[in-house]
């Protein structure tokens, strides 16, 4: 499905900003072209989350007055559950050495991005990896002793 957004790009210093309407902080870039490339990028990544989260997606604003002097433009990206790169569960705990139940306990925990596709839990790949790169010890942690 395709999303809009309106977007302020304006110059700060020697980057142009590029701040959306109705959709969070926003982003920049070293140029114009830089900063649409980019204010794309985080617009793909913010309504991934949202899908992901099973929140709704604000309708977009159209006709929005600049606020910082500069030029408002439309912003058009494509995204659906089904392009985010991401393995089911199972694959998920192969990757990461874990049971298929731990996986789900992380899942519902936030520890891994993910969604439920008909019966299939499905994970995002980046939030593996990531947890791969925390590469966390086995077991439980320790409790800090209590000193008297």
């Amino acid at each position: 499905m395709f999303y809009l957004c309106e977007f302020e790009l304006y110059k700060d210093g020697k980057y142009v900003i590029a701040e959306p309407f109705g959709l969070g902080s926003g982003t920049f870039g070293e140029g114009r072209e830089d900063a649409l490339e980019s204010a794309a990028d985080y617009m793909r990544v913010v309504i991934e989350d949202m899908l992901i989260e099973g929140k709704e997606i604000p309708e977009p604003t159209f006709g929005n007055a600049a606020r910082h002097g500069g030029m408002v433009v439309v912003l058009a990206v494509e995204c659906s559950l089904e392009k985010v790169d991401a393995v089911t569960a199972s694959e998920a705990a192969r990757m990461l050495n874990l049971s298929r139940a731990r996986v789900t306990q992380m899942c519902d925990s936030g520890k891994l991005q993910s969604w439920k596709d008909g019966s299939r839990r499905m994970v995002t790949r980046d939030s593996v990896k990531a947890r791969l790169a925390e590469q966390p010890k086995a077991g439980r942690p320790r409790k800090e002793p209590v000193l008297a």
